[in-house]
């Protein structure tokens, strides 16, 4: 066995791959150094995370599961933006609404050595077991929809059983406790419908008095919403609300309901933040209420992820409280009337840069 030579020269070639190296090493250092800790919620069940502590850059694989709605299409801004603030980059898989495209995306990024994975699931169900065996190589974010699984490390979520509570709370109020109301909801079976029906069915089994007509299922679909409403309003001729979990298949109904001249007979009608919906419920004065659907959990996604990869705990909830718009205050909220502007998400905290540009 020879010894090392105190002193022994390298050849030039060495000498420069061996200053490439340090100086790699260096960058990574700083870079680690300039990156600020994210501000965690201590809330809840807080996880240890340390195990996937590691040095940026980062990357973040982004199971989507589609862009068929402009609340998808913001919450990916705000992805984006949230992002930028760190060395990150993100690799976005669109499902399109199918469970086999998800499936297939988690798979095709996690061969891309992500660091960190987040999920938007098509289903509350079929995507648990793609999650499990992707928790068991990355930590997993599920972002909005939630699924019946606990294999991942947090749930950047909103609080839909909530939203669901107030927007029915607030129809029953409308309607002086008694009538009949249809139901139009999303996309059946996915993780915000199914928790905001749960807070919708808990209030109204507190009103034996009204009469649920009909449920629809509108994949938040305007068009969708013009059609379960044009039926419902030919097969009921007595409807005195509307209990919608958002403003994008109300759009559609409203104008179902005014096509019909049956406008002043709705007494009440629930929905979220979309701009089309904001503008129609302020130009027309229409009575109920609005519940923002905050599409900035794209960001907190992010920030969870990073969080994570900075080896810090993290609560199995991370969750975004609902904020309640009162009809008094809609005006503030109005966006700028802009091309496309019609299927702004909260635009008001979201810096011009990152507004989708039509």
């Amino acid at each position: 066995m020879s010894r090392a030579v105190v002193g022994q020269r390298f050849s030039r070639p060495v000498l420069l791959a061996l200053a490439l190296a340090l100086a790699l090493l260096v960058t990574c250092v700083a870079v680690a150094a300039t990156v600020p800790p994210v501000k965690v919620p201590q809330t809840g069940t807080m996880v240890s995370m340390s195990q996937y502590k590691k040095d940026p850059p980062w990357t973040i694989g982004y199971a989507d599961s589609s862009m068929s709605n402009s609340w998808r299409v913001f919450a990916w801004q705000y992805m984006q933006w949230e992002a930028s603030k760190y060395p990150v980059t993100i690799v976005h898989a669109n499902a399109n609404d199918s469970i086999p495209k998800q499936v297939s995306d988690i798979q095709n990024l996690l061969s891309k050595n992500v660091d960190c994975l987040i999920v938007s699931a098509t289903s509350e169900k079929a995507l648990n077991p793609a999650i499990a065996q992707a928790s068991k190589r990355v930590p997993v974010v599920i972002q909005e929809r939630s699924v019946s699984t606990e294999d991942y490390a947090t749930f950047a979520a909103l609080d839909a059983v909530e939203m669901g509570r107030l927007q029915a709370q607030a129809v029953a109020k409308g309607i002086g406790g008694k009538g009949n109301i249809v139901i139009l909801e999303g996309v059946a079976g996915s993780g915000p419908v199914v928790q905001t029906l749960e807070g919708m069915n808990e209030v109204l089994k507190k009103y034996p008095g009204i009469k649920v007509l009909t449920t629809k299922y509108t994949n938040w679909s305007p068009a969708e919403g013009k059609t379960a409403m044009e039926n419902a309003l030919q097969a009921f001729p007595k409807i005195d609300g509307v209990l919608s979990d958002s403003g994008l298949q109300n759009q559609g109904a409203f104008e179902a309901v005014k096509a019909a001249g049956r406008l002043k007979k709705i007494k009440a009608w629930s929905g979220d933040s979309v701009q089309a919906w904001l503008r129609i419920v302020k130009a027309n004065k229409l009575p109920g209420i609005i519940v923002d659907r905050p599409t900035s959990i794209g960001a907190t996604s992010v920030a969870a992820c990073v969080a994570i990869l900075q080896g810090q705990k993290v609560p199995k909830l991370w969750q975004t409280k609902n904020q309640v718009i009162p009809a008094s205050a809609i005006a503030k909220y109005v966006a700028p009337n802009k091309p496309g502007s019609d299927q702004w998400w909260d635009w008001w905290t979201l810096p011009a840069k990152w507004l989708p540009k039509s």
